[in-house]
């Protein structure tokens, strides 16, 4: 790391510091204060994000795109201060801000010495789901994408696994859960919509009517293992406090037809933005190869129209 790196990491680090012990209300309005810059003036990602929306909801005008597309770009800063403020919060209040309706479903697989895999997207409050560390009887193994630079890494990863997650980067995912599948009581967390690279894209399913490349190592997993896998969806109640709720998939994604896991995973994920379309993450090019893109034979889910 270079002199003006490491600068720019201890500057970042302190504004984190402080932002963590402000009080809510002020961390709102520097919330605001990120986003009229993002939307208005740096216009992060602005045209992704509106076709993006256009592409999930083609019968909505324009105003209505417009109208998500700033919520959702809110809600972003949301969230990204949200994750600074939690380095300095109580677990009370995040019990207060993050709850959990069916806990009891998911820790009676706890209770008898069963693993499972907990799938979620970015929808709602992604970063704050390591709250349910608290109330979930498993240990947790949090699968991430690491952050190119390590100071920040490190940094990100130390706020997510305040209560009690153990972080797991991606290329380790496959590993470190076929190590702990069978020997613990282990809880895997994904965020499974993310999209794979060009070079990576094998596998398509239907996402809002339309053929999207993903990833299949949580069901490929599960499968192995023979393992519960859940759909963890996360509901905005107001700025600042969500709602979970666990949706079980599957008792044994080995007994499963292939791609039922994955297929199901991104249904109800849809039926969960459709609901609240302005708290999913837009800006991320989700889209981003298509079949045409691929010069190679890949794997199509049932889903799919052929």
């Amino acid at each position: 790391m270079t002199h003006m790196q490491n600068l720019l990491f201890y500057i970042a680090y302190a504004l984190i510091r402080l932002v963590s012990v402000l009080p809510f209300w002020l961390v709102y309005r520097l919330s605001d204060f990120i986003y009229f810059i993002l939307y208005y003036i740096i216009r992060y990602r602005k045209e992704v994000t509106k076709s993006n929306i256009r592409t999930a909801f083609p019968h909505f005008d324009e105003k209505e795109v417009t109208r998500i597309a700033k919520a959702s770009t809110r809600h972003f800063c949301d969230i990204f201060i949200e994750m600074m403020k939690s380095l300095h919060i109580s677990k009370e209040e995040m019990h207060k801000r993050f709850t959990c309706t069916n806990a009891e479903m998911v820790n009676a697989f706890a209770k008898a010495d069963k693993s499972i895999v907990a799938l979620f997207g970015h929808a709602g409050s992604y970063e704050w789901s390591m709250v349910l560390d608290e109330v979930l009887h498993f240990n947790v193994y949090a699968i991430y994408k690491p952050i190119k630079n390590k100071k920040f890494n490190q940094l990100i990863t130390d706020i997510r696994k305040k209560f009690g997650s153990t972080m797991v980067p991606m290329r380790h995912a496959t590993r470190v859960m076929s190590e702990k599948a069978d020997n613990e009581r282990c809880l895997f967390a994904l965020v499974a919509d993310q999209a794979p690279k060009r070079a990576r894209s094998q596998y398509f399913t239907n996402f809002f009517n339309k053929p999207s490349a993903v990833f299949r190592g949580g069901e490929r997993i599960a499968a192995e293992h023979g393992l519960p896998v859940f759909f963890l969806a996360i509901k905005k109640i107001k700025r600042g406090y969500y709602e979970t709720t666990f949706h079980k998939i599957t008792d044994d994604a080995s007994k499963e037809p292939e791609w039922l896991v994955t297929d199901k995973f991104f249904s109800l994920l849809e039926d969960q933005i459709k609901m609240q379309p302005e708290y999913y993450l837009w800006s991320h090019k989700r889209w981003k190869t298509s079949l045409q893109d691929v010069k190679r034979d890949v794997e199509l889910s049932p889903s799919i129209q052929r």
